[in-house]
């Protein structure tokens, strides 16, 4: 997987992109839905600080065997997420 960040202006974006077959249904179905699965994880352990405010700009996409993600505001931490969920660091990478 490759995360990007970038600045434009005053605006930050992100994105990743992760073949599927690297990943489990599960973690699928947690990154499409980080949020509820982030805010659960903080409940467990408050060691754990996502932040998930109440609006969430990550838009995640599924097609050809492909997740990808994109935010316009860099608002949630998409790879410590994808870290705890047990996603290997070997397949993202990372510019910050």
């Amino acid at each position: 997987m490759k995360i990007r960040t970038g600045f434009v202006s005053n605006s930050s974006s992100s994105s990743f992109v992760i073949e599927t077959k690297y990943l489990t249904d599960l973690q699928i179905f947690m990154i499409k839905h980080h949020i509820k699965f982030a805010k659960v994880f903080s409940e467990i352990n408050p060691e754990l600080q996502f932040d998930c405010g109440d609006l969430d700009g990550w838009g995640i996409t599924e097609k050809d065997g492909v997740l990808s993600g994109f935010t316009v505001m860099d608002n949630f931490s998409m790879r410590g997420f994808l870290q705890q969920i047990g996603v290997p660091i070997a397949f993202f990478d990372s510019d910050n």
